[in-house]
Protein backbone atom coordinates (compact mmCIF):
# COMPACT_ATOMS: atom_id res chain seq x y z
CA UNK A 1 0.00 0.00 0.00
CA UNK A 2 2.76 2.80 0.85
CA UNK A 3 4.40 1.78 -2.14
CA UNK A 4 1.39 1.83 -4.43
CA UNK A 5 0.88 5.53 -2.80
CA UNK A 6 4.90 6.79 -3.11
CA UNK A 7 4.85 5.20 -7.07
CA UNK A 8 1.21 7.28 -7.99
CA UNK A 9 3.21 10.50 -6.04
CA UNK A 10 6.01 9.79 -8.48
CA UNK A 11 4.05 9.98 -11.43
CA UNK A 12 1.55 13.15 -10.55
CA UNK A 13 4.93 15.09 -9.74
CA UNK A 14 6.76 14.21 -13.29
CA UNK A 15 3.27 15.70 -15.20
CA UNK A 16 2.89 19.03 -17.27
CA UNK A 17 -0.41 20.17 -17.30
CA UNK A 18 -1.06 22.79 -20.31
CA UNK A 19 -4.33 24.30 -20.99
CA UNK A 20 -5.37 26.40 -23.56
CA UNK A 21 -5.97 26.19 -27.32
CA UNK A 22 -2.18 27.93 -27.98
CA UNK A 23 -1.29 24.20 -26.63
CA UNK A 24 -3.86 22.16 -28.44
CA UNK A 25 -1.90 21.30 -31.68
CA UNK A 26 0.75 18.97 -32.13
CA UNK A 27 3.69 20.92 -32.70
CA UNK A 28 3.38 22.70 -29.29
CA UNK A 29 2.74 19.16 -27.45
CA UNK A 30 6.24 18.02 -29.47
CA UNK A 31 8.50 20.78 -28.21
CA UNK A 32 7.37 20.95 -24.76
CA UNK A 33 8.08 16.37 -24.94
CA UNK A 34 11.61 17.10 -26.62
CA UNK A 35 12.53 20.26 -24.30
CA UNK A 36 11.24 17.67 -21.01
CA UNK A 37 11.64 13.82 -21.89
CA UNK A 38 11.66 13.19 -18.42
CA UNK A 39 7.76 14.76 -17.99
CA UNK A 40 4.67 13.40 -19.32
CA UNK A 41 2.92 16.30 -21.25
CA UNK A 42 -0.92 16.21 -21.02
CA UNK A 43 -2.81 18.82 -22.36
CA UNK A 44 -6.13 20.26 -21.91
CA UNK A 45 -8.16 22.65 -24.28
CA UNK A 46 -9.85 24.84 -21.44
CA UNK A 47 -10.06 26.21 -18.53
CA UNK A 48 -13.33 23.87 -17.96
CA UNK A 49 -12.01 20.96 -19.03
CA UNK A 50 -8.97 21.66 -16.86
CA UNK A 51 -10.49 22.27 -13.49
CA UNK A 52 -12.45 19.29 -13.99
CA UNK A 53 -9.14 16.82 -15.04
CA UNK A 54 -7.37 18.90 -11.52
CA UNK A 55 -10.19 17.34 -9.64
CA UNK A 56 -8.43 14.14 -9.94
CA UNK A 57 -5.04 14.63 -11.25
CA UNK A 58 -2.42 16.22 -9.34
CA UNK A 59 0.34 17.43 -12.03
CA UNK A 60 3.73 18.42 -11.18
CA UNK A 61 2.81 22.41 -12.36
CA UNK A 62 0.08 23.72 -15.11
CA UNK A 63 0.71 26.06 -17.41
CA UNK A 64 -2.35 28.14 -18.82
CA UNK A 65 -2.46 30.24 -21.49
CA UNK A 66 -3.87 33.54 -20.76
CA UNK A 67 -7.39 33.27 -22.91
CA UNK A 68 -8.83 36.93 -22.27
CA UNK A 69 -12.19 35.81 -23.81
CA UNK A 70 -12.46 33.28 -20.96
CA UNK A 71 -15.79 34.79 -18.90
CA UNK A 72 -14.98 36.11 -15.59
CA UNK A 73 -10.93 35.08 -15.97
CA UNK A 74 -9.95 36.03 -12.30
CA UNK A 75 -12.60 33.16 -10.93
CA UNK A 76 -11.74 31.01 -13.64
CA UNK A 77 -7.61 30.68 -12.30
CA UNK A 78 -9.10 31.03 -8.69
CA UNK A 79 -11.14 27.90 -9.53
CA UNK A 80 -8.17 26.79 -10.98
CA UNK A 81 -5.94 27.16 -8.16
CA UNK A 82 -8.52 25.63 -5.48
CA UNK A 83 -8.36 22.53 -8.10
CA UNK A 84 -4.62 21.86 -7.76
CA UNK A 85 -3.85 22.92 -4.46
CA UNK A 86 -1.00 24.94 -3.23
CA UNK A 87 2.44 22.43 -3.46
CA UNK A 88 1.38 23.02 -7.49
CA UNK A 89 2.73 25.11 -9.78
CA UNK A 90 -0.12 27.42 -11.51
CA UNK A 91 2.27 29.54 -14.46
CA UNK A 92 -0.04 31.67 -16.88
CA UNK A 93 1.28 31.89 -20.41
CA UNK A 94 0.20 35.12 -22.03
CA UNK A 95 2.09 37.30 -24.90
CA UNK A 96 4.11 40.82 -24.20
CA UNK A 97 0.62 43.12 -24.87
CA UNK A 98 -1.31 41.33 -22.41
CA UNK A 99 1.72 41.28 -19.68
CA UNK A 100 -0.21 43.76 -17.47
CA UNK A 101 -4.02 41.16 -17.31
CA UNK A 102 -0.97 38.83 -16.72
CA UNK A 103 0.01 40.54 -13.39
CA UNK A 104 -3.32 40.99 -12.08
CA UNK A 105 -4.24 37.85 -12.36
CA UNK A 106 -1.24 36.93 -10.23
CA UNK A 107 -3.87 37.99 -7.30
CA UNK A 108 -6.27 35.16 -8.11
CA UNK A 109 -3.70 32.68 -7.35
CA UNK A 110 -1.51 32.08 -10.03
CA UNK A 111 1.98 31.61 -9.18
CA UNK A 112 3.95 33.36 -11.87
CA UNK A 113 3.93 34.40 -16.01
CA UNK A 114 6.12 33.83 -18.89
CA UNK A 115 5.54 35.37 -22.09
CA UNK A 116 5.12 33.98 -25.72
CA UNK A 117 7.05 32.74 -27.27
CA UNK A 118 8.29 30.51 -24.12
CA UNK A 119 11.99 30.16 -23.80
CA UNK A 120 13.00 26.38 -22.39
CA UNK A 121 15.32 28.41 -19.50
CA UNK A 122 12.12 30.59 -18.36
CA UNK A 123 9.59 27.46 -18.19
CA UNK A 124 12.36 25.69 -16.17
CA UNK A 125 12.76 28.74 -13.98
CA UNK A 126 8.86 29.02 -13.28
CA UNK A 127 8.38 25.33 -12.63
CA UNK A 128 11.03 25.01 -10.57
CA UNK A 129 12.64 21.96 -13.07
CA UNK A 130 16.65 21.16 -12.74
CA UNK A 131 18.21 19.38 -15.95
CA UNK A 132 20.26 16.61 -15.23
CA UNK A 133 24.13 17.40 -14.34
CA UNK A 134 22.93 21.89 -13.57
CA UNK A 135 21.40 23.26 -10.62
CA UNK A 136 18.18 24.61 -10.52
CA UNK A 137 17.85 28.36 -11.85
CA UNK A 138 15.92 30.30 -10.73
CA UNK A 139 15.51 33.20 -13.33
CA UNK A 140 17.56 34.55 -16.15
CA UNK A 141 20.67 36.36 -15.04
CA UNK A 142 20.27 39.76 -14.17
CA UNK A 143 21.54 42.15 -16.33
CA UNK A 144 24.12 44.79 -15.20
CA UNK A 145 23.19 48.44 -16.02
CA UNK A 146 25.35 49.81 -18.98
CA UNK A 147 27.14 52.87 -18.12
CA UNK A 148 24.34 55.12 -20.10
CA UNK A 149 22.35 53.90 -17.27
CA UNK A 150 24.59 54.72 -14.80
CA UNK A 151 25.04 58.28 -16.36
CA UNK A 152 20.91 59.08 -16.71
CA UNK A 153 20.12 57.38 -12.70
CA UNK A 154 22.94 60.26 -11.89
CA UNK A 155 21.48 62.71 -13.54
CA UNK A 156 17.82 61.22 -11.94
CA UNK A 157 19.09 62.06 -8.18
CA UNK A 158 20.94 65.41 -9.13
CA UNK A 159 17.52 66.13 -10.28
CA UNK A 160 15.39 65.71 -6.57
CA UNK A 161 15.75 69.28 -5.87
CA UNK A 162 14.90 71.04 -9.39
CA UNK A 163 11.12 71.24 -11.12
CA UNK A 164 8.85 68.34 -10.03
CA UNK A 165 8.54 67.93 -14.40
CA UNK A 166 12.32 68.00 -14.73
CA UNK A 167 12.54 65.32 -12.65
CA UNK A 168 9.85 63.26 -13.99
CA UNK A 169 11.12 64.22 -17.71
CA UNK A 170 14.34 62.46 -16.47
CA UNK A 171 12.73 59.53 -14.89
CA UNK A 172 11.37 58.65 -18.97
CA UNK A 173 14.31 59.18 -20.37
CA UNK A 174 16.25 56.83 -17.77
CA UNK A 175 13.23 54.18 -18.69
CA UNK A 176 13.23 54.82 -22.12
CA UNK A 177 17.62 54.17 -22.51
CA UNK A 178 17.38 51.09 -19.80
CA UNK A 179 13.94 48.82 -21.13
CA UNK A 180 15.61 49.50 -24.85
CA UNK A 181 12.45 50.43 -25.68
CA UNK A 182 11.13 52.48 -28.43
CA UNK A 183 9.57 54.84 -25.66
CA UNK A 184 8.87 55.47 -22.10
CA UNK A 185 5.80 57.22 -20.33
CA UNK A 186 5.78 58.10 -16.60
CA UNK A 187 2.65 59.58 -15.32
CA UNK A 188 3.03 60.61 -11.57
CA UNK A 189 -0.30 62.85 -9.62
CA UNK A 190 -1.75 64.29 -13.25
CA UNK A 191 1.95 65.16 -14.40
CA UNK A 192 3.09 63.44 -17.85
CA UNK A 193 6.56 63.02 -19.45
CA UNK A 194 7.42 61.04 -22.01
CA UNK A 195 10.64 59.86 -23.97
CA UNK A 196 10.77 58.62 -27.31
CA UNK A 197 8.05 57.64 -29.55
CA UNK A 198 4.69 57.93 -27.16
CA UNK A 199 3.29 55.10 -25.63
CA UNK A 200 -0.77 54.47 -26.68
CA UNK A 201 -0.55 50.58 -26.29
CA UNK A 202 1.75 49.48 -23.34
CA UNK A 203 4.13 46.35 -23.78
CA UNK A 204 5.39 46.71 -20.17
CA UNK A 205 3.91 48.66 -17.32
CA UNK A 206 4.81 48.97 -13.57
CA UNK A 207 2.66 50.86 -11.03
CA UNK A 208 4.62 53.62 -8.69
CA UNK A 209 3.89 53.06 -5.08
CA UNK A 210 4.87 55.12 -1.90
CA UNK A 211 3.40 53.29 1.45
CA UNK A 212 1.37 51.20 -0.09
CA UNK A 213 -0.08 54.63 -2.00
CA UNK A 214 -0.38 54.20 -5.53
CA UNK A 215 1.99 57.73 -6.92
CA UNK A 216 1.39 57.20 -10.72
CA UNK A 217 2.86 54.37 -13.78
CA UNK A 218 5.91 53.78 -15.60
CA UNK A 219 4.95 52.55 -19.11
CA UNK A 220 7.19 51.19 -22.25
CA UNK A 221 6.24 50.70 -25.82
CA UNK A 222 7.77 47.49 -27.76
CA UNK A 223 11.22 47.03 -27.47
CA UNK A 224 13.90 48.40 -30.20
CA UNK A 225 14.53 44.57 -31.06
CA UNK A 226 12.83 40.98 -30.30
CA UNK A 227 9.89 41.02 -27.67
CA UNK A 228 10.36 41.21 -23.74
CA UNK A 229 11.11 38.70 -21.28
CA UNK A 230 10.22 37.82 -17.89
CA UNK A 231 13.51 39.51 -16.62
CA UNK A 232 12.54 42.82 -18.26
CA UNK A 233 9.30 42.87 -17.09
CA UNK A 234 11.17 42.22 -13.44
CA UNK A 235 13.73 45.16 -14.49
CA UNK A 236 10.97 47.43 -15.11
CA UNK A 237 9.59 46.74 -11.57
CA UNK A 238 12.51 47.25 -9.86
CA UNK A 239 13.04 51.26 -11.88
CA UNK A 240 9.31 51.64 -10.66
CA UNK A 241 10.53 51.10 -6.45
CA UNK A 242 13.39 52.91 -7.60
CA UNK A 243 11.45 55.83 -9.67
CA UNK A 244 8.94 55.97 -6.51
CA UNK A 245 11.50 56.38 -3.52
CA UNK A 246 12.97 59.48 -5.55
CA UNK A 247 9.98 61.05 -6.46
CA UNK A 248 8.77 60.52 -2.90
CA UNK A 249 12.16 62.35 -1.54
CA UNK A 250 12.09 64.90 -4.34
CA UNK A 251 8.23 65.68 -2.52
CA UNK A 252 9.36 65.39 1.22
CA UNK A 253 12.43 68.14 0.53
CA UNK A 254 10.26 69.92 -1.59
CA UNK A 255 7.93 70.29 1.72
CA UNK A 256 10.83 70.64 3.44
CA UNK A 257 11.77 73.98 1.73
CA UNK A 258 8.08 74.65 2.01
CA UNK A 259 7.98 74.56 5.67
CA UNK A 260 11.45 76.27 5.88
CA UNK A 261 10.16 79.95 3.87
CA UNK A 262 6.41 79.51 6.15
CA UNK A 263 5.66 81.33 9.40
CA UNK A 264 4.03 78.62 11.58
CA UNK A 265 1.42 81.26 13.44
CA UNK A 266 0.31 83.55 10.53
CA UNK A 267 0.84 80.83 7.45
CA UNK A 268 1.95 83.70 5.45
CA UNK A 269 5.57 83.50 4.15
CA UNK A 270 8.26 84.36 6.69
CA UNK A 271 11.67 86.97 6.44
CA UNK A 272 14.06 84.28 4.16
CA UNK A 273 10.77 83.87 1.82
CA UNK A 274 10.32 87.72 1.72
CA UNK A 275 14.46 88.14 1.28
CA UNK A 276 14.64 85.28 -1.60
CA UNK A 277 11.44 86.91 -3.46
CA UNK A 278 12.83 90.51 -3.22
CA UNK A 279 15.66 89.64 -4.81
CA UNK A 280 14.10 87.85 -7.77
CA UNK A 281 11.81 91.05 -8.37
CA UNK A 282 14.28 93.86 -8.18
CA UNK A 283 16.41 91.87 -10.45
CA UNK A 284 13.20 91.96 -13.09
CA UNK A 285 12.35 95.01 -12.30
CA UNK A 286 15.62 96.50 -13.16
CA UNK A 287 15.85 94.93 -16.44
CA UNK A 288 12.26 95.55 -17.35
CA UNK A 289 11.85 98.56 -15.81
CA UNK A 290 9.12 99.18 -13.40
CA UNK A 291 8.80 100.01 -9.76
CA UNK A 292 8.47 97.89 -6.80
CA UNK A 293 6.95 99.18 -3.45
CA UNK A 294 8.17 97.72 0.38
CA UNK A 295 6.02 98.71 3.01
CA UNK A 296 6.69 97.79 6.77
CA UNK A 297 4.16 97.67 9.17
CA UNK A 298 3.26 96.49 12.89
CA UNK A 299 0.01 96.23 14.66
CA UNK A 300 -0.30 99.26 17.41
CA UNK A 301 0.10 98.79 20.56
CA UNK A 302 0.00 94.78 20.28
CA UNK A 303 2.10 94.39 23.44
CA UNK A 304 -1.17 95.24 25.23
CA UNK A 305 -3.46 92.84 23.44
CA UNK A 306 -0.64 90.37 24.75
CA UNK A 307 -1.10 91.26 28.46
CA UNK A 308 -4.26 91.86 28.42
CA UNK A 309 -6.08 88.72 26.11
CA UNK A 310 -3.10 86.46 26.60
CA UNK A 311 -0.91 85.31 24.02
CA UNK A 312 -3.26 82.91 22.19
CA UNK A 313 -5.40 85.72 21.35
CA UNK A 314 -2.14 87.95 20.09
CA UNK A 315 -1.40 85.30 17.93
CA UNK A 316 -5.21 85.06 16.53
CA UNK A 317 -4.65 88.96 15.82
CA UNK A 318 -1.56 88.19 13.79
CA UNK A 319 -3.40 85.65 12.09
CA UNK A 320 -6.32 87.94 11.24
CA UNK A 321 -4.03 90.89 10.03
CA UNK A 322 -1.97 88.98 7.64
CA UNK A 323 -5.04 87.28 6.70
CA UNK A 324 -6.86 90.84 5.76
CA UNK A 325 -3.63 91.87 3.69
CA UNK A 326 -3.53 89.29 1.76
CA UNK A 327 -7.71 89.26 1.01
CA UNK A 328 -6.92 93.27 -0.49
CA UNK A 329 -3.46 92.60 -2.51
CA UNK A 330 -3.38 91.57 -5.66
CA UNK A 331 -1.96 87.97 -6.52
CA UNK A 332 1.40 89.19 -7.43
CA UNK A 333 1.48 91.16 -4.39
CA UNK A 334 4.21 89.63 -1.78
CA UNK A 335 2.68 89.30 2.42
CA UNK A 336 4.93 87.90 4.72
CA UNK A 337 5.28 88.28 8.43
CA UNK A 338 8.69 89.49 8.79
CA UNK A 339 9.08 89.33 13.03
CA UNK A 340 7.21 89.41 15.83
CA UNK A 341 3.95 91.87 14.85
CA UNK A 342 5.71 93.00 12.08
CA UNK A 343 4.39 92.26 8.52
CA UNK A 344 6.35 93.31 4.94
CA UNK A 345 4.23 93.52 2.07
CA UNK A 346 6.01 93.57 -1.88
CA UNK A 347 4.09 95.98 -4.45
CA UNK A 348 5.02 95.38 -7.88
CA UNK A 349 3.52 95.50 -11.28
CA UNK A 350 5.49 93.97 -14.09
CA UNK A 351 3.07 94.51 -16.49
CA UNK A 352 3.86 98.35 -17.40
CA UNK A 353 6.66 100.71 -17.63
CA UNK A 354 7.98 103.20 -14.73
CA UNK A 355 6.37 106.25 -15.60
CA UNK A 356 9.10 108.81 -15.68
CA UNK A 357 9.25 111.54 -12.77
CA UNK A 358 6.48 109.48 -10.71
CA UNK A 359 7.17 108.36 -7.28
CA UNK A 360 4.02 107.33 -5.43
CA UNK A 361 2.97 103.51 -5.23
CA UNK A 362 -0.15 104.08 -6.75
CA UNK A 363 -1.27 100.55 -5.80
CA UNK A 364 -0.12 100.32 -2.15
CA UNK A 365 -1.80 103.26 -1.53
CA UNK A 366 -4.86 101.67 -2.92
CA UNK A 367 -4.73 98.45 -0.93
CA UNK A 368 -3.84 100.68 2.45
CA UNK A 369 -7.34 102.36 1.65
CA UNK A 370 -8.82 99.38 1.51
CA UNK A 371 -6.96 97.75 4.35
CA UNK A 372 -7.45 100.92 7.20
CA UNK A 373 -11.20 101.08 5.65
CA UNK A 374 -11.52 97.49 6.80
CA UNK A 375 -9.65 98.20 10.05
CA UNK A 376 -12.30 100.96 10.64
CA UNK A 377 -15.26 98.33 10.84
CA UNK A 378 -13.15 94.73 11.30
CA UNK A 379 -15.09 92.86 14.25
CA UNK A 380 -12.00 90.53 15.82
CA UNK A 381 -13.49 88.39 18.13
CA UNK A 382 -11.19 87.21 19.99
CA UNK A 383 -11.15 90.74 21.89
CA UNK A 384 -14.92 90.61 22.57
CA UNK A 385 -17.48 92.77 22.35
CA UNK A 386 -15.54 96.19 22.38
CA UNK A 387 -12.78 94.61 20.06
CA UNK A 388 -14.65 96.55 16.99
CA UNK A 389 -12.43 99.00 14.73
CA UNK A 390 -9.75 98.49 17.63
CA UNK A 391 -6.98 97.57 15.63
CA UNK A 392 -4.48 100.07 13.99
CA UNK A 393 -1.35 99.69 12.37
CA UNK A 394 1.53 102.17 11.66
CA UNK A 395 3.87 101.72 8.74
CA UNK A 396 6.53 102.85 6.18
CA UNK A 397 7.06 102.93 2.08
CA UNK A 398 9.93 102.72 0.07
CA UNK A 399 9.72 103.06 -3.74
CA UNK A 400 12.09 101.40 -6.45
CA UNK A 401 14.16 103.05 -7.82
CA UNK A 402 13.82 106.17 -6.53
CA UNK A 403 14.43 105.43 -2.53
CA UNK A 404 16.62 102.68 -3.17
CA UNK A 405 18.05 100.24 -5.39
CA UNK A 406 18.84 96.72 -3.27
CA UNK A 407 16.59 94.52 -1.23
CA UNK A 408 18.47 95.75 2.64
CA UNK A 409 18.53 98.97 1.49
CA UNK A 410 14.39 99.63 0.17
CA UNK A 411 14.02 97.64 4.05
CA UNK A 412 15.51 99.88 5.80
CA UNK A 413 14.30 102.81 4.40
CA UNK A 414 10.89 101.30 4.68
CA UNK A 415 11.48 100.38 7.72
CA UNK A 416 13.14 104.62 8.67
CA UNK A 417 9.45 105.43 7.76
CA UNK A 418 7.87 102.97 9.64
CA UNK A 419 9.62 104.61 13.06
CA UNK A 420 8.76 108.18 12.05
CA UNK A 421 5.03 106.98 11.67
CA UNK A 422 5.13 105.65 15.31
CA UNK A 423 7.31 108.62 16.69
CA UNK A 424 4.33 110.72 14.68
CA UNK A 425 1.30 109.27 16.96
CA UNK A 426 0.58 105.72 15.45
CA UNK A 427 -1.57 104.96 12.96
CA UNK A 428 -0.44 106.11 10.28
CA UNK A 429 1.66 105.17 6.94
CA UNK A 430 4.67 107.17 6.45
CA UNK A 431 6.77 107.57 2.76
CA UNK A 432 10.26 107.79 3.44
CA UNK A 433 9.92 110.22 6.01
CA UNK A 434 6.49 111.85 4.26
CA UNK A 435 3.63 111.24 5.93
CA UNK A 436 0.40 110.18 3.33
CA UNK A 437 -2.27 109.33 5.71
CA UNK A 438 -3.32 110.81 8.67
CA UNK A 439 -5.19 109.61 12.09
CA UNK A 440 -8.68 108.60 11.36
CA UNK A 441 -10.63 110.51 13.69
Amino acid sequence: MIQMQRSQRHEENDTLLVVGKRFSDGASIVSLRNDYPDLSIKSCPSYLTAIAKLASDRPRAVLADLDPTVHNLGDAVSAMREAIGKPTKLILCCTPEREPLARELLRSGADDYILHPLRRHEVDAAIGYARPGESFRTGEPQPTASMDELALLAGVLSKTSAKPMELVQQLAALIHKAMNALGATVIVEGAVASSGAVVTKPALSAPLTVDGKTLGQLTVTERSEGPYTVGDAEKLKRYAEIASQVLASASQQRNWRRLALVDVCSGLPNRRYLHQRLDEILEQAARDHFAVTVLLFDIDDFKNYNDTFGHATGDEVIRHAGALFRRHCREQDVVTRYGGDEFAVVFWDPQGPRAPGSKHPASALGVLDRVTKSLASEVFAPLGAEGSGKLTISGGLATYPWNATTRDDLIQRADEALLNAKRAGKNRIFLVGEPITREES
